[in-house]
């Protein structure tokens, strides 16, 4: 079989149709491109939108302590570390006969990074083969995304290279929010949006005119700059409220369009409500939710178990020292939910989550080559103790009392259990959550 080099001509003309599908490209109309195709090439966390530049092309009984790459890190996988163990020494040497990380050895052994680097790793609750994993893409494997994002080593947009906006994109991508948001927020970041004045700019309008006098007072101030609203945002809110901001900033446009274009008032008295809900008779519903303070290097997990008229059967609050993916720390929150359910011998379980990336994974039963498998493989061997049990998904305002309950582990020293109750601070939650289930 024969490779043939594509032709640059027909990359432009790829990257052209991509860009006017992008644009909301219509073969009858011209839409206004607000950015280069080479600033839609950045990565998300420099400030772009990650597209693609066609044109750049287990049981660690089997693992050796300084040989092999096993450290789950950027750059480096190798101990850098003074060798101070034997030179063939196992990484399961490192582990007690308890299933734990030997904490002590680990700290004698290795520099202070490198040790928390090994003890914030999850160990599986049963011995599992080693194998081989890609550390550039969550689900371990092996994929050309993953490849050209490592190749690329992260174009920068100017006005976005700073370590300070590079903090703030990283953080934005993870927003809890639907993509229509984001989007809409990457385009307002760099004031790429169809306001008038954005249009007078790129000769669209032939002149500037305000829509009505009673409109005037309406204008922002020249000064106000959205991008450093919401930068400042960044470092006031906490990560609910921000996500809220976000939210309100496009509903705010939302309905601007809409009364401009189609003069259609539009009401807000439901848009952004979707509750708790209770599971069906019988059944129990494990919430469970991860949360995460930079500072601490820490994560709060927090769970509570209910039955199907919101009574409270128990919740627990568990402080974990880690800096492993959010998602690996989400896997933690269900199975800390699973475990407790177990522990109070309830046979029919729904465990729910606002991280869909965890729950839609477990509901595949699918073998994921990564260290949360190891976190996966130990929620599946607790929900074989269930006669029946289910997945399910949920967004942040249908599962509040776990997410403060995780706020409230990162105060804690050591974990706290709520039998057949709730923290008093939790309770004003579980309250709203009563008087929707009983209003719906």
């Amino acid at each position: 079989m024969n490779l043939f080099k594509i032709p640059i001509s027909l990359i432009n003309k790829l990257h052209w149709l991509c860009a006017q599908f992008w644009w909301g490209g219509d073969p009858e109309k011209k839409r206004m491109h607000w950015c280069t195709w080479e600033n839609l090439c950045v990565h998300k966390a420099d400030g772009g939108m990650g597209f693609r530049d066609l044109s750049k092309i287990g049981s660690w009984e089997d693992t050796f302590i300084y040989h092999d790459g096993w450290l789950p890190r950027d750059g480096v996988f190798k101990i850098s570390s003074p060798r101070v163990l034997g030179i063939f020494d196992k990484v399961s040497s490192l582990i007690t006969a308890s299933g734990l990380w030997d904490s002590s050895l680990i700290r004698a052994s290795f520099h202070p990074d490198e040790a928390e680097a090994i003890l914030s790793f999850p160990l599986p609750r049963r011995k599992l083969p080693d194998s081989f994993l890609w550390h550039y893409d969550k689900s371990g494997h092996y994929t050309v995304c993953s490849k050209y994002w490592l190749a690329t080593k992260r174009k920068s947009v100017p006005s976005s290279s700073t370590s300070f906006h590079t903090s703030w994109w990283k953080k934005f991508w993870r927003l809890r929010i639907p993509p229509k948001i984001r989007i809409f927020l990457w385009k307002a970041y760099y004031n790429w949006i169809p306001s008038l004045v954005n249009l007078a700019k790129h000769g669209t309008l032939e002149s500037l005119k305000v829509l009505c006098d009673s409109s005037a007072r309406f204008k922002l101030p020249p000064q106000c700059d959205l991008k450093e609203f919401l930068l400042t945002a960044n470092d006031c809110l906490s990560l609910e409220n921000l996500e809220f901001l976000c939210v309100l900033l496009w509903r705010i446009w939302f309905r601007r369009n809409k009364w401009i274009h189609e003069q259609t008032w539009l009401d807000d008295e439901s848009w952004a409500n979707n509750p708790w809900q209770a599971p069906t008779f019988g059944w129990v519903k494990v919430n469970s939710n991860a949360a995460w303070c930079s500072k601490q290097k820490k994560f709060g997990l927090g769970t509570i178990i209910r039955d199907f008229t919101g009574k409270v059967l128990g919740s627990v609050a568990t402080p974990i020292s880690s800096s492993v993916f959010v998602a690996v720390a989400e896997s933690w929150a269900l199975e800390r939910g699973a475990a407790l359910a177990k522990q109070l011998s309830f046979s029919e379980v729904v465990l729910e989550s606002d991280c869909l990336a965890v729950t839609k994974t477990l509901d595949l039963i699918t073998v994921i080559a990564s260290e949360i498998n190891y976190v996966f493989d130990s929620i599946y061997e607790i929900c074989s103790d269930f006669h029946l049990y289910k997945f399910s998904n949920t967004q942040r305002i249908g599962n509040q009392v776990a997410h403060n309950l995780a706020r409230l582990a990162l105060s804690l020293e050591n974990e706290k259990i709520w039998l057949m109750g709730i923290p008093e601070s939790i309770n004003h939650f579980v309250i709203v959550d009563m008087q929707q289930l009983s209003s719906s």
